[in-house]
C-alpha cells in the first residue's frame, strides 16, 4: 500500500465519520450540533456524499490522485462556507 492510498483512505474515513455525525444530528439521534438545521443538513450531505464518491474512486476505479482530491474537497468547501458566513453574516 502506498502512502498516497493510506492518506486518501484515512481522510475519506474521517470525512465519512464527520458526515455520519452530522446525519445523526439531522435525524435527532445525536444532539451535539452547534450549527443551524440547514447548515447541518448541507454538511451531512457534503461530507457523506464526497466520502462515498471518494471511496468509490479509490477502491473500485483505483484512481488515487482523484480520490485524494475528493477527500480534501469537503474541508475546502467547508472553510469557504464558514469564511463567507463570517464576512456576510449580520452580527449585532
Amino acid at each position: 500500500m502506498s502512502f498516497l492510498k493510506i492518506l486518501s483512505f484515512s481522510l475519506l474515513l474521517a470525512d465519512a465519520y464527520i458526515g455520519i455525525r452530522f446525519l445523526l444530528n439531522v435525524l435527532h439521534i445525536l444532539h451535539t450540533s452547534k450549527y443551524s438545521k440547514a447548515a447541518t443538513v448541507i454538511y451531512a450531505f457534503l461530507f457523506l456524499g464526497l466520502a462515498l464518491w471518494g471511496l468509490y474512486l479509490l477502491l473500485v476505479k483505483n484512481n488515487l490522485r482523484l480520490g485524494l482530491w475528493i477527500s480534501i474537497a469537503p474541508w475546502v468547501i467547508l472553510l469557504i462556507l464558514l469564511f463567507l458566513n463570517m464576512i456576510l453574516g449580520d452580527y449585532k
